[in-house]
């Protein structure tokens, strides 16, 4: 059976948590130790740690990162995927792709989520998802990596919080209009992804007022609106979590998921 973000959401009963597995070897918060060498072993601590959801990814999107393209970016993911799917059958998988032949690959090899960091630039992907029936994050971008802090790309003049909110609905059309299943869209409202710093902190602020008809993801973990050294973000991180929790959002990707799980549980007692 296909996922259904809405049903595993309501069986869950409480927020989702995702856990960050990159295999890029040059991620922003961890550097080497992100090699798809050692992909699978922290995969697997991510799942003993309370992962709900376990998100790969080849490809760096940080502001300036170059772009991988899809031979090189499926040469480092699948044998990844393919090895946790096999042990993990039950386990939710999302792949963080903007690519569309990396998306039509993995969803081959099982996963159930394409992570779209793109919002849907490549008609292939969102072609790929639809086809396939599988769930879809769209996150709030503009330009590429290596452009979407330039200020043309970051101008909000009717409101950052409303703006995002429009720009996700027209990729959403867009994507239902190439197949994809509209109760398997997820949006993202993109924090570090074409905004200052300020704009994030706008729109964790406002995270209530988020339009509640939408599954809203919020990937804010260890990013540079935070502040300081990568290192020294991890309860910045966490308290800004717990605060979109009880905001209301439905899943949060971040690197830390004991923490993060451990925090929530508490928060339900």
């Amino acid at each position: 059976m296909m996922f259904d973000p809405a049903s595993f959401l309501e069986r869950l009963d409480r927020c989702a948590v995702m856990g960050i597995v990159n295999i890029t070897g040059d991620s922003f918060s961890e550097g080497p130790a992100s090699a798809p060498e050692s992909a699978e072993r922290r995969a697997f601590a991510l799942f003993e740690a309370g992962a709900d959801i376990l998100d790969l990814g080849a490809e760096s999107t940080r502001p300036g990162s170059r772009e991988v393209l899809p031979d090189e970016e499926c040469a480092r993911l699948l044998p990844v995927l393919d090895r946790l799917r096999a042990a993990l059958p039950e386990t939710v998988i999302s792949i963080d792709t903007r690519h569309g032949e990396t998306a039509r690959r993995a969803l081959e090899s099982g996963a159930d989520i394409i992570n779209d960091v793109s919002m849907g630039a490549d008609p292939a992907l969102l072609e790929a998802v639809g086809r396939k029936g599988a769930s879809l994050v769209l996150c709030h971008a503009r330009g590429t990596p290596d452009t979407m802090q330039n200020p043309q790309y970051t101008s909000y003049s009717a409101g950052v919080r409303l703006t995002v909110t429009a720009e996700l609905e027209a990729a959403r059309e867009k994507a239902v209009s190439a197949g994809v299943a509209p109760e398997k869209i997820i949006f993202d409202p993109g924090i570090g992804f074409a905004k200052t710093a300020e704009q994030c902190r706008t729109l964790i602020a406002e995270a209530a007022l988020f339009d509640p008809r939408y599954i809203w993801l919020w990937g804010i973990s260890r990013k540079s609106f935070i502040g300081g050294d990568v290192s020294a973000r991890g309860p910045e991180t966490l308290r800004l979590e717990c605060q979109l929790a009880a905001a209301g959002a439905a899943v949060i990707r971040t690197h830390d998921v004991r923490a993060l799980r451990t925090a929530l549980q508490n928060r339900e007692r």
